[in-house]
């Protein structure tokens, strides 16, 4: 298992369980609740992976301003992942074009956290980050844009409206047609 040096850059109460996780595995961890503290720990630590929330009480620095000093301070094999409850996306793509690689919702399963940082440091062995996880433009789950639909391959259903049924339509004959035919 990779370890490595995470800075954790989170003021919220709840974050000490991601923490103490992170140290359970076996990695060190840096935390600052503000990033003003953070950019002090990178004058003397260079973390493997930066965690980070996107907004900050008590501080003069915005996330995207943060990411993008993180990103002017770190080498490019360093993932930066935001964790954070704001999850707009303007949100999102002011941290994707800040310098973040990847983008967390919180409330977030530790394990989920655990899980990319882990990723973010194999990635990191070969020189490379994590790559972003979120569309450019909403899609929908088929991947098709929102109120297009497509049968699936090979389906004997079809998307072609019957006249005298709205949906679906049967292709072949079903076991009550077969039925009547007899």
């Amino acid at each position: 298992m990779e370890r490595g040096t995470v800075l954790f850059v989170n003021g919220y109460a709840g974050c000490e369980v991601y923490l103490d996780l992170l140290r359970d595995r076996g990695h060190t961890t840096l935390h600052a609740t503000r990033p003003e503290d953070a950019l002090g720990l990178l004058t003397s630590h260079i973390p493997d992976v930066v965690v980070t929330d996107i907004a900050f009480a008590h501080s003069a620095i915005d996330g995207p301003t943060f990411i993008r000093d993180v990103r002017a301070r770190v080498d490019d094999a360093t993932s930066i992942i935001v964790l954070s409850r704001y999850v707009r996306a303007a949100d999102r793509e002011d941290a994707r074009a800040a310098g973040a690689d990847l983008f967390l919702m919180t409330p977030t399963v530790p394990a989920a956290v655990l899980f990319e940082v882990h990723r973010a440091l194999i990635l990191r062995r070969g020189g490379r980050r994590l790559p972003w996880n979120w569309p450019r433009r909403p899609a929908s789950v088929s991947g098709l844009p929102f109120g297009e639909r497509r049968s699936p391959p090979h389906s004997s259903l079809s998307t072609t409206p019957d006249k005298e049924m709205e949906g679906p339509v049967r292709n072949r004959p079903t076991r009550s047609d077969r039925h009547r035919r007899a």
